[in-house]
């Protein structure tokens, strides 16, 4: 009777087991992960495996910065992109965190051929990466003021900046906001000889939760999420104040022009400086 008895209990005990790691199997299967990733300028030796976190890349030219090129994810999460440096604020590699419910993984990309270049006044930016968000105009060598267009409901901003020289130097920032506020915030790109340049960005909200603009940008050709979301940002209220302004302008010049012709050259109350005969 023990004997069945034991038996019985080394079933259960079993059982509990197999159900255990069928049911951790599974919850690593429903696990979001990240399926591929690309950044140009870079490229990861051996390639890339979702279930390896370490890697090698091969900078094409080691003086420029790589940016995120491509990745695709499988469940539910987020990817935030940022950049280790050493002690002289020179990037040595990419940093990619896949953030969701449960937690979060981390894969790092190291530079086989970092920075060695001499110093030099390169303080322009190549990217500035905030997932969900839109920046305007687009990132370019001249303009330094932008506006960052976020969600309606969107309270916390990772905000990477990727500065075009890998020997130059642009922190990243974390914002946490209230739905409410839109902030005026300033990134400065210090060059490897230590010039600077400031970019004042300008956080707009849009009529848009954020469950709707990743429902947006998951669309096949998807290009912006900006236009049309409040009545003066329309295309077609711009183009009728356009023409409400022409039409001012118009009737001002025709006043004015009008007025000029009708004007009488003689004043009647002037008295003649001749006589009639």
């Amino acid at each position: 009777m023990k004997n069945k008895f034991s038996l019985l209990i080394l079933c259960a005990f079993v059982s509990v087991a197999v159900l255990s790691a069928g049911f951790t199997a599974l919850a690593l299967d429903e696990q979001p992960s990240l399926k591929s990733v690309s950044f140009e300028n870079a490229e990861i030796q051996g390639g890339f495996s979702p279930d390896a976190f370490q890697y090698d890349v091969m900078l094409n030219d080691s003086s420029v910065s790589p940016v995120l090129k491509d990745y695709e994810i499988s469940g539910d999460a987020d990817l935030y992109v940022t950049y280790n440096y050493d002690e002289a604020n020179r990037q040595t590699g990419i940093i990619a965190t896949l953030q969701f419910e449960a937690g979060s993984l981390i894969y790092s990309f190291n530079y086989l051929n970092p920075v060695v270049a001499q110093p030099n006044s390169e303080n322009r930016l190549a990217d500035i990466y905030c997932p969900y968000t839109q920046l305007s105009p687009t990132l370019n060598d001249e303009d330094t003021s932008y506006k960052l267009y976020i969600p309606s409901d969107m309270t916390e901003l990772k905000i990477t900046p990727v500065a075009k020289d890998t020997g130059a130097y642009c922190p990243a920032l974390t914002l946490t906001l209230d739905k409410t506020q839109e902030p005026e915030i300033t990134l400065t790109c210090t060059a490897s000889d230590l010039s600077t340049r400031n970019y004042v960005i300008s956080i707009k909200r849009v009529d848009k939760t954020l469950e709707q603009v990743k429902a947006e940008m998951s669309k096949p050709g998807y290009t912006t999420f900006v236009e049309k979301t409040r009545v003066y940002e329309k295309p077609e209220f711009l183009l009728i104040l356009g023409a409400s302004a022409a039409g001012v302008l118009l009737i001002v010049l025709l006043f004015r022009i009008t007025k000029r012709i009708a004007v009488s050259p003689y004043d009647s109350s002037e008295k003649p400086f001749y006589k009639e005969k």
